[in-house]
């Protein structure tokens, strides 16, 4: 039976107080210590023996033995747990953090060695035949084309990919082969990596002297290597990225700093890339740009001069899909919090989903963890509204006291292939998330920097939060600061769905559209520390004017109050007004059914990936 972080930690018990002070010099005065995580000249941090942790009264700080392990030991998660367990003598068999595995083919091609044009074509490029053969470039006939091949082995000497590049095709690869970086196989992780966006950039930067280089497979836009190398990557200690003196590639490197850890960007402002700068000033330039580069100052320490000028236009922004709320606060902005509130049974669920569908669209990748909602039901709902009023996608069953209708086989085909890889829900119950948040934002982390995720919905923790007043964390502004702290370190959005007050009371027609943002249940300090704020309603009055109110009550981009009214589709399950339609074609609609065979399951890369 696998043994939880929960009850490792209990098993542990009192002892870590202790642990915990040795560890980190807390000199315990009036059952007070001097908090480490802010500066101050009164104690005033207590041992809370509930939550088996030590507790601040003035900043809301917290350490227990397993913060205390990652961020002061700098143990991973995994042997925080297996540290705790070998104290306490118990032994563990949970599995640490698992991505869902996609089978990918192995390459099977006949190859041959490069002839004369293609090694002439690569020698005008300062790219010696000895390099090309320490590299193991060959070459095929493709698409009617001499071309060259690059394969792709991992740091087991295996071959996971093909990438093909001629001197006047398009390139391509091997369809269903796994793309990693090239030149995985000869890297020593002990030193630099440089990361090209090429391969003649790699073979140039190689041959100039450094050799701990390689280049991603896909071009600049295509980062999903990053998952496919996600353990081999945690090993690497820094990365040079060397983009393409474009927007496209100096976008790149940027979300790759964003997603692995302690990366430079290296940009040669007068030459495209690293072979353009070899061929018009020597392979010396390359390595001296590279060495200064690995030499320049370490990440944390910026000099201002040397910073990039970004306008807000070339910041991450998230469209909701609701055109008018999106032109009045410019959009959603990523390092920021929403809360979205209501009452029960009067929208806000189908609002936020409604925003999902929308971010599908935009290929913005989701997260979202419900604790009122099953994943089933999240599922259905948002795979109605994806139809709309497309009724040749639907077919009628009869359900157990009604006839029904749900998507047909070969529409949930469409569906399922159209946002494959870009919406995640995490499925854990209420009472495992509200007992191990630290591990629940270590999901989201793994979420934002494995995955890529850009928005996180959060759905009824609030609620929870407040009910479990003997927690730790049923301190709600709290837990919206840490939201905060994680949205601006990750670059992400998160929305949090909450409730009013209870003492609204019964709704009239006087009463519709009145919530305010001292409104939210809970704590008071919410409504001080989200950036956006917006009250979602049933409109209950008789003149029929709109279906619901939805109310901007606090933004970045303005002080202003605002309301805007919908009015809803039983049939789409889509509110809509002039400026968002009701019956708008989503992108599944156009998927040609022979891009893949069989009905694809949905998954959760973040399933049981803690025995809590």
């Amino acid at each position: 039976m696998s043994v939880g972080a929960k009850e490792l930690k209990e098993a542990l018990g009192e002892a870590a107080k202790d642990i915990i002070a040795n560890g980190m010099g807390l000199i315990e005065k009036n059952k007070k210590v001097l908090c480490p995580l802010h500066q101050e000249n009164t104690p005033s941090m207590t041992w809370y023996k509930e939550g088996l942790m030590w507790r601040c009264h003035s900043c809301q700080g917290q350490i227990d033995i397993y913060t205390y392990l990652n961020d002061h030991e700098n143990l991973s998660f995994r042997e925080a747990m297996e540290k705790v367990a070998d104290t306490v003598g118990i032994s563990i068999d949970n599995e640490p953090i698992k991505a869902v595995k996609t089978k990918y083919n192995k390459p099977n091609i006949e190859t041959r060695d490069l002839g004369e044009k293609l090694t002439e074509n690569m020698v005008k490029r300062k790219i010696s035949p000895e390099t090309l053969k320490e590299w193991r470039v060959k070459e095929r006939t493709w698409n009617g084309q001499d071309v060259y091949v690059f394969q792709y082995f991992n740091e087991n000497e295996e071959l996971e990919h093909v990438s093909y590049r001629g001197r006047e095709v398009k390139g391509g690869c091997e369809k269903g082969t796994k793309p990693i970086l090239w030149g995985m196989w000869h890297i020593d992780r002990d030193k630099p990596l440089v990361i090209t966006e090429g391969q003649p950039d790699a073979m140039v930067v190689w041959q100039a002297g450094y050799k701990n280089v390689v280049s991603v497979p896909s071009g600049s836009a295509n980062l999903g290597w990053i998952e496919h190398n996600w353990e081999w990557l945690q090993g690497i200690k820094e990365f040079i990225v060397y983009a393409d003196n474009d927007k496209p590639g100096l976008e790149m490197a940027e979300k790759i700093k964003k997603r692995l850890h302690n990366v430079k960007i290296l940009q040669t402002e007068e030459y495209n890339d690293a072979n353009d700068l070899a061929c018009s000033r020597g392979e010396k330039e390359v390595l001296k740009v590279i060495t200064e580069e690995i030499n320049s100052l370490p990440p944390g320490i910026v000099d201002v001069a040397h910073m990039d000028y970004k306008t807000e236009e070339e910041a991450d922004f998230i469209e909701t899909g609701f055109y008018d709320y999106d032109s009045f606060v410019e959009d959603w902005e990523t390092k920021e919090v929403t809360v979205i509130f209501g009452r029960n049974n009067e929208g806000k669920t189908t609002f936020v989903s409604q925003i999902v569908g929308h971010c599908l669209e935009k290929k913005v990748k989701t997260f979202l963890y419900s604790g009122e909602m099953s994943d089933q039901k999240i599922q259905e709902w948002l795979y109605r509204q994806l139809i709309g009023s497309q009724s040749e996608h639907l077919e009628k069953y009869q359900a157990k006291y009604r006839e029904k209708v749900r998507p047909k086989k070969s529409s949930l085909k469409k569906i399922k292939k159209w946002h494959e890889n870009t919406f995640y829900l995490y499925e854990r119950p209420e009472k495992d998330v509200i007992n191990e948040i630290v591990e629940f934002f270590k999901v989201m982390e793994t979420a934002a920097k494995r995955y890529g995720v850009k928005l996180f919905i959060i759905d009824n923790l609030m609620s929870i939060l407040e009910e479990n007043a003997d927690s730790l964390y049923s301190d709600q502004a709290n837990f919206v600061s840490r939201c905060k702290e994680f949205a601006k370190d990750n670059d992400v959005h998160i929305v949090l769905l909450a409730h009013p007050n209870k003492g609204k009371g019964e709704l009239t027609d006087e009463t519709t559209g009145n919530l305010d943002k001292t409104d939210i249940s809970g704590s008071n300090n919410i409504a001080n520390k989200a950036d956006n704020i917006l009250a979602v309603e049933r409109n209950w009055a008789e003149s029929g004017d709109c279906d619901a109110i939805v109310t901007s009550l606090k933004n970045r981009t303005n002080g202003q109050r605002k309301v805007f009214r919908y009015f809803f589709s039983q049939e789409t399950l889509r509110f809509y007004n002039s400026s968002t339609a009701e019956n708008k074609i989503y992108g599944w609609q156009k998927i040609d059914e022979k891009e893949y065979g069989t009905q694809l399951d949905i998954q959760s890369p973040f399933k049981d990936q803690f025995n809590l």
